[in-house]
């Protein structure tokens, strides 16, 4: 009797684990900065494109964060598109970002 409730509780967590290993939260970070002076810039709309769909604009450090949460990973974590952009600058939209993103003045 004892061994069934052992079995039991092996095969829960044997199924708990496959359950847990299918689920990823992806993060990027980092800091926007100027392609001409390589300082950070600040009021930069960060804007999720794909898989994550909000938005705000960085602060003086020039720095960015965004995250998928917990999703369901089968056949991998979910990408995270990202778009920046100021007036006076182009915009760029990248995949992943990390790290440091440039911003080219228009």
């Amino acid at each position: 009797m004892r061994r069934k409730a052992y079995i039991k509780m092996l095969g829960g967590l044997i199924s708990l684990g496959f359950f847990y290993s299918c689920e990823c939260d992806r993060k990027v970070s980092g800091t926007v900065l100027d392609m001409a002076t390589q300082l950070p810039i600040d009021s930069v709309l960060v804007k999720g494109v794909e898989s994550v769909y909000y938005e705000y604009y960085t602060g003086s450090s020039g720095k960015y964060f965004m995250t998928t949460g917990m999703t369901d990973a089968v056949g991998g974590c979910p990408d995270i598109k990202i778009s920046f952009s100021k007036e006076g600058y182009h915009e760029e939209t990248l995949v992943n970002p990390e790290g440091k993103v440039f911003l080219k003045a228009k």
